[in-house]
């Protein structure tokens, strides 16, 4: 009979600055609502009308610019990783195949569910969907290198 893995330990919100080097503006996961360090990760974000990328983009019908919808999934990504990345700096190295299929708007709930696909040459490959209700909004393969 094979062991049950170790419980990874909850990520409450206020517990999520101390995991990535991002701050406000630019942090941009709200919650994890499920990790399994190596295996995968499910985070939130919610999008609000305060936002300050919202303001300029765009007046009267303000939505979610898409490399931040991806930049999310990079975030999201960084709890793959068993230790915190406070203190790390981590960047979005590339993007492949990525999909936007409908936009993000304030009031949104946005799922964030990432997956390694590999790693080489100090870079991480992860695959990642962001979605909303059951609707997929976002998909790519994304290279992200900690330096």
């Amino acid at each position: 009979m094979t062991p049950a893995p170790a419980p990874v330990p909850v990520i409450v919100p206020t517990d999520i600055p101390a995991h990535l080097p991002h701050r406000y503006p630019f942090l941009l996961v709200d919650r994890i609502l499920e990790r399994e360090p190596g295996v995968r990760v499910v985070a939130e974000k919610l999008v609000t009308n305060g936002e300050p990328h919202l303001q300029g983009h765009f007046e009267g019908r303000p939505l979610v610019p898409g490399v931040l919808l991806l930049e999310m999934l990079a975030q999201a990504g960084g709890f793959l990783e068993a230790e915190s990345l406070h203190g790390a700096a981590i960047f979005l190295a590339g993007v492949q195949d990525a999909r936007f299929r409908t936009p993000a708007f304030p009031g949104d709930r946005l799922r964030l569910e990432v997956t390694p696909e590999g790693a080489f040459a100090g870079l991480m490959k992860l695959k990642g969907t962001v979605s909303c209700e059951g609707r997929e909004l976002c998909t790519a393969h994304l290279l992200v290198k900690r330096l």
